[in-house]
């Protein structure tokens, strides 16, 4: 991974340096743990897990280790801290917990997870700062807008 370019205004260099370092030692293993559980699946009668959700993790992490994955069609390739850690859990939730590698891969998680903490908690402050009026609020599901739709759609708020 190109880590050391892992760019945010609220990740300070020191973390940035700390994640690459991680991220770069575990990769290949998350890789590798993917590329298992996929194909045994494929074979599988009855799968376990949604492949296709798989698949679209072992994409996204490609894309971030190489620094082109984009948040969405309008943005620029980039490291995004924030869609790593989702995705790192994703591998953690088929990773089994003797696999040689599950502590790097924890670490990794729990270090993503500070940093995107540490990031929220700047972005209110600033706009505290700011006076733009009530700080952000939490999302109702950790961020997954078709999950907070059916939320909504289900306790009839919408």
């Amino acid at each position: 991974m190109i880590a050391t370019e892992v760019q945010n205004r609220f990740v300070t260099e020191t973390r940035a340096q700390d994640i690459a370092a991680r991220w770069t030692a575990v990769y290949p293993a998350m890789r590798t743990v993917l590329d298992t559980v996929i194909q045994a699946q494929r074979g599988a009668a009855q799968p376990t897990v949604d492949v296709a959700r798989l698949e679209r993790v072992r994409r996204e992490l490609g894309q971030l280790d190489r620094g082109t994955f984009k948040g969405c069609t309008r943005s620029p390739g980039a490291f995004s801290v924030s869609d790593a850690y989702v995705n790192v859990r994703e591998v953690l939730a088929v990773t089994s917990l003797g696999h040689p590698d599950a502590g790097a891969m924890h670490r990794l998680a729990g270090e993503l997870a500070d940093a995107v903490a540490a990031a929220g908690r700047a972005v209110r402050a600033a706009r505290e700062a700011k006076g733009t009026g009530a700080p952000l609020a939490e999302p109702v599901d950790g961020g997954r807008r078709e999950r907070a739709d059916s939320e909504q759609t289900e306790r009839g708020t919408r």
